[in-house]
């Protein structure tokens, strides 16, 4: 690149410099936002002037994070407190690492000015992987670059207008401060400069604030597709680049023969009676594992273990409870897809990698075409873990958070807003809605750093373990909100589900940290009345991803619908479970195969080897093979439709 840098430009205070460059950027990123809409309006209808307003705002956040990633090593050399910078070499290279890096940014969103119409997708960090193994880049390139010279001469419009703000912001000579002032007050400059920083690249300060994805585009779309208005190429690169991308599995000739083994298209049966509208409430516990309830571990020390919820353990009784039962993951943001679309994360929790955009399954977009009324609730500040953007996508109608309760009085601090307190307005609130609803709620107490309220302190057991007082807590205000809805006219026309996001990170007793048992969850299905839904199961096996077409099942669905997941109601084509721990872990009866991609590399009878000390791989080639093949049958049916966009059932 060929240019003089005018440094006669006004000087001005370094930090002002650097924040009027980068606010520049912004501006430069929304323009491209606008541009990429302009050149794709075929593929976004219905888009108002309101609606479009909504886009751009929300996109703000993204761009903020893509521009301190494409900056990060030249605010780091602008505000290192260190004299030298203020000299005149250093700063003409600075001006030059300046202009070449956000160049190169603000060319791949002009890039996907175009490219976007033949992917329909933002470029990614594995599309440009898939571009280095093109023998013809440069003819690749070349002949892009003839097509659509009007995009060359944007980008070389927008690389002009970055030499011209970098002309006229230039930094002056330092402030005449004694040099350990200097020292001492760009030090601070800096601290305060990396905490905006980190705060700007997760998204935001709150302490309960993931690092932001591609999927928390989805909180300002009405449609998947929308997302790519929102994001920016930059952000959708960086937030991949790690992200380990599928490629297409053939253990099997084709789609056919594998869903002869595995199908997850499910159809409803002749004879299984009209659909009934019941209300279905849904609770995902945080870090709700089966080691903290007492009825599951009667032989946990030597026959003396209580645990920690004993509500749960009364409600037990009156609930189908199967077993064995497990996560689909290990992470919070793969309980909601594994449990409201009955898409399981494999190998990435499915929210961070590129297909959130497909067409999804889900219960509430099902339901809500049965003329239900769709909610989920979480009490941590909206926009945590990502939940309202995805729950959103999935075609929940009213999303409840921190905001909608408006009472900081019951906030912990950190996660949300206390449970019990949270429980209730839950119940309130469903008392409200018109019959029949779903609703979602997600609970916030018992995450780390472990704390109950202070009027609870000493009042539940404690334990090895500091999540467990916590759980003690949570099962009361659960043992609350039941006592309320009881006294609800909806509670008797509704089937209850309670699970958890995944089991604690830690475990006490050895069982429960192995494989199998850090994936161990409870899941019960209650139905105030109804006695089928009752009875413990040692037989089938349930996951998460089984609560989609359970209660689908429960209900009488009437038409096909797509399901990762089977039907606990009803003997299943295969008594499966499966996770990702490193690799496939595919759950067959009393058995458990680890499958890495190509081969077998364990087979054990987890019910009763519960250590999992007894490898025994190539040892029951009758349970191995059988088992080989389906979870080979699942991995094509996930992986390939994945990337086909082909996880609905067609019209």
């Amino acid at each position: 690149m060929n240019f003089q840098l005018n440094t006669s430009g006004l000087g001005k205070r370094i930090h002002s410099v650097l924040l009027i460059r980068l606010l520049w950027i912004m501006a430069l990123f929304m323009v491209c936002r606008i541009l990429f809409y302009a050149f794709n309006t075929a593929f976004f209808p219905g888009i108002t002037f309101e609606f479009g307003l909504r886009l751009l705002t929300g996109g703000i956040k993204f761009d903020i994070v893509a521009v301190l990633y494409t900056n990060i090593l030249y605010i780091f050399l602008m505000l290192v407190p260190f004299t030298f910078k203020y000299r005149k070499g250093f700063q003409k290279f600075l001006d030059y690492l300046f202009i070449i890096t956000n160049s190169i940014a603000l060319s791949a969103n002009c890039m996907d000015f175009i490219y976007y119409r033949f992917t329909i997708k933002r470029t990614t960090w594995t599309i440009l992987k898939e571009f280095s193994h093109q023998d013809n880049l440069g003819l690749l390139f070349g002949g892009f670059i003839v097509r659509y010279w009007y995009v060359a001469v944007i980008w070389i419009l927008f690389v002009l207008l970055l030499i011209k703000i970098t002309k006229i912001w230039q930094a002056g000579e330092r402030s005449k401060f004694p040099l350990w002032m200097f020292f001492l007050i760009h030090s601070v400059l800096l601290a305060v400069s990396v905490k905006l920083f980190i705060a700007g690249a997760r998204g935001g300060f709150a302490h309960s604030i993931r690092p932001i994805t591609l999927s928390n585009a989805g909180e300002y779309v009405q449609r998947p597709k929308e997302m790519f208005i929102v994001l920016n190429t930059p952000f959708c690169i960086y937030k991949t680049i790690r992200r380990s991308d599928y490629e297409r599995v053939s253990y099997f000739p084709g789609e056919q023969q594998a869903g002869e083994i595995f199908n997850p298209i499910h159809t409803p049966e002749i004879g299984q009676g009209a659909f009934r509208p019941k209300n279905v409430v849904i609770l995902i516990w945080e870090s709700f594992g089966k080691e903290m309830v007492g009825a599951y571990n009667r032989g946990l020390d030597n026959g003396n273990y209580n645990g920690y919820t004993p509500f749960i353990d009364s409600l037990m009784q009156h609930s189908k409870v199967n077993w064995y039962s497990f996560a689909n993951g290990a992470k919070s943001i793969e309980a909601i897809p594994s449990v409201l679309t009955s898409i399981p994360g494999i190998k990435e929790p499915f929210v961070t990698m590129r297909y959130t955009d497909n067409k999804l399954p889900s219960l509430p977009g099902l339901l809500r075409e049965k003329g239900y009324g769709t909610s989920f609730f979480h009490g941590a500040p909206n926009g945590s873990m990502g939940f309202q953007a995805f729950v959103n996508l999935i075609g929940v109608e009213k999303y409840y958070g921190k905001s909608e309760y408006d009472n900081d009085e019951d906030y912990d601090g950190i996660w949300g807003i206390w449970d019990e307190e949270f429980m209730q307005f839950w119940a309130k609130k469903m008392n409200t809605f018109r019959q029949p609803f779903m609703s979602t709620l997600f609970t916030v107490s018992s995450h780390d750093p472990y704390k109950v309220p202070e009027w609870y302190k000493g009042k539940f057991p404690t334990g090895p373990l500091p999540i467990y007082e916590t759980m003690g807590y949570t099962d009361q205000a659960l043992r609350k909100f039941f006592a309320k809805a009881k006294t609800m006219p909806w509670y008797n026309n509704t089937l209850f589900v309670i699970t958890a996001d995944h089991a604690a990170t830690f475990a006490h007793y050895p069982e429960y940290q192995t494989s199998a048992g850090n994936f161990s969850i409870p899941i019960l299905f209650y139905s105030p009345g109804d006695s089928t839904v009752a009875g413990r199961d040692s037989s089938t096996l349930v996951q998460q991803i089984d609560i989609m077409p359970s209660v689908l099942g429960y209900l009488n669905y009437d038409k096909p619908y797509f399901a990762f997941g089977k039907n606990i109601f009803k003997k299943p084509p295969i008594n499966f479970a499966v996770n990702y721990d490193g690799v496939y872990q595919w759950f067959n009866g009393p058995y458990l195969l680890q499958f890495d991609g190509q081969k077998t590399v364990g087979l054990y009878n987890y019910q009763q080897d519960k250590l999992l000390k007894n490898n025994l791989k190539d040892k029951l080639p009758a349970i191995q093979g059988p088992m080989e093949l389906q979870v080979k049958a699942f991995a094509q049916q996930y992986v390939n439709r994945m990337l086909d966009d082909r996880l609905t059932v067609k019209p």
